[in-house]
């Protein structure tokens, strides 16, 4: 409930921080879990997988920033 009320009083540049960070850490755990793919074609798919999440969310994120005052 707190993170709730603090993140509806933090401003557009705070948020673009946190979310930036936060989509890299989701981007590394994203090849560690690609990465451990014991099958070179699952691999291959884990990192083209990570990639894409990467880029929707980073686009989302900057879609609903935009929307901010």
């Amino acid at each position: 409930m707190y993170l709730l009320t603090q993140l509806e009083t933090m401003n557009k540049k705070n948020m673009e921080i946190i979310s930036s960070v936060g989509s890299v850490v989701l981007l590394i755990v994203l090849f560690a879990v690609a990465h451990q793919m014991r099958n070179s074609m699952s691999q291959e798919y884990g990192f083209v997988g990570a990639l894409v999440a990467f880029i929707v969310v980073i686009s989302v994120v900057g879609l609903k920033l935009n929307e901010m005052q």
